[in-house]
């Protein structure tokens, strides 16, 4: 390992930057959505073995829960170096959510054209654009004859818009790493704190009766509609007790909603059945099972007009742990010194997005996330990302990778 300079980090990043971009922009070509990630991974594999990385396609393990499992994998790929030495791992997902309301588009989701500064369609943001930033920094630094004292792994993965079962899958079977970069959207703001999420279900029953004679039946919906407020306050009060300075420009660090709803079946009879589903935040360190508990005796206290009829029923789906990385530890400190010395100050901020990180962060690894782009950007119509923050991005990364060392990870 030696000190590369900034000033020589940049002059290969922009001499490269272009081939990267374009690799950014071919990718967008390719409409990854949940469940067709094998519609890009090639195209990953092919850089890969053009840039003379030793790379391979994992094919998920069968799984009943997921869409195409037996056709989908993960792409692993080694710094040409390896030598079997402590591990850091940039981590990204190849899968895209689906595009839809494309009227709002405008563009084609799927062209991937470069105009204006930009790389527009569906996953520039979300996340092939912070892919290609890490790509761009480890072209750039193997281009200056970079001699890392720690083994570097690129895991392109599938299906974290879905249940994470791509990072899952890689890490049942690799190395704990010394620490983990995951390329999500931050608009090149360093971030060491996420709070983590449940989604939940939440099926309620009624008795159905004519809209005539409404008092005959009982609402279902109604009966939701006191679940959802016992759940606010229960929310409310959750995020009351938890403050952390990088979540001060937001209201709740662990946000509660609601994002479907659905009651009855037809416009003159009171609804038989309601439901809802959304998400409640975990705290950093909070498990799970302390979660669910509190939301199961809050759906309990509900109040309830009609004994005889059942109680709320509460189905658990995907969740994700809290994690965080001190400040201080080596891995931040390198970013933060990295992002200050490119764009002049060591911005840091909290995540109440859902990611990988969580992966990692639970299993006790030193864990980032930092990429480009704006994830409010990211899920919705115009989605694009602009070239001179994905090379801005490539810069912090390449510069923190030199500043960090073996010793300094442990």
């Amino acid at each position: 390992m030696f000190p590369l300079a900034p000033d020589e980090i940049r002059d290969r990043t922009v001499t490269h930057a272009d081939a990267l971009l374009e690799l950014l922009a071919e990718s967008v070509r390719r409409p990854s959505e949940s469940g067709w990630e094998d519609r890009v991974d090639g195209l990953y594999l092919d850089w890969f073995a053009e840039h003379g990385w030793q790379a391979e396609r994992l094919p998920l393990a069968a799984s009943a829960t997921e869409n195409r499992a037996e056709e989908r994998a993960n792409v692993l790929a080694w710094w040409p170096r390896r030598r079997g030495r402590p591990v850091v791992v940039l981590n990204g997902h190849m899968d895209v959510v689906p595009a839809r309301q494309e009227d709002g588009w405008s563009r084609p989701p799927y062209d991937g054209v470069r105009a204006d500064g930009l790389v527009h369609g569906r996953g520039s943001i979300d996340m092939k654009g912070g892919i290609a930033s890490g790509l761009l920094a480890l072209t750039a630094l193997a281009d200056a004859g970079f001699d890392p004292p720690f083994d570097i792994a690129v895991q392109l993965v599938a299906g974290e818009e879905t249940t994470g079962i791509g990072t899952r899958t890689l890490l049942e079977g690799f190395p704990r790493p010394a620490a983990a970069l995951v390329l999500e959207p931050t608009d090149c703001v360093i971030v060491p704190v996420s709070t983590g999420l449940q989604f939940f279900t939440v099926d309620v029953a009624g008795r159905s009766a004519h809209t005539s004679a409404p008092w005959r039946g009982v609402d279902a919906f109604d009966r939701l509609l006191r679940v959802r407020a016992a759940l606010l306050d229960l929310a409310e009060r959750r995020g009351a007790a938890y403050r952390h300075p990088l979540f001060a420009d937001v209201p709740t660090a662990i946000p509660f909603a609601i994002g479907t709803v659905t009651a009855g079946h037809w416009r003159a009879a009171v609804p038989a059945s309601a439901t809802m589903s959304g998400r409640i935040g975990v705290r950093p360190g909070e498990s799970l099972e302390a979660v669910r508990a509190e939301f199961l005796a809050a759906v309990a206290a509900a109040p309830a007009d009609d004994p005889s009829l059942p109680a709320p029923e509460v189905r658990w789906d995907h969740g994700l742990l809290g994690w965080e990385t001190a400040q201080d530890h080596p891995l931040i400190k390198a970013l933060a010194a990295a992002r200050e010395t490119v764009l002049g100050e060591p911005r840091f901020t909290g995540f109440t997005a859902g990611s990988d990180a969580a992966y990692f962060g639970a299993a006790g690894v030193p864990t980032a996330v930092f990429g480009p782009g704006q994830v409010s950007r990211a899920h919705g119509p115009d989605e694009s990302v602009a070239e001179a923050d994905v090379v801005a991005a490539a810069d912090v990364l390449a510069l923190a990778l030199t500043r960090l060392d073996t010793e300094s990870l442990r």
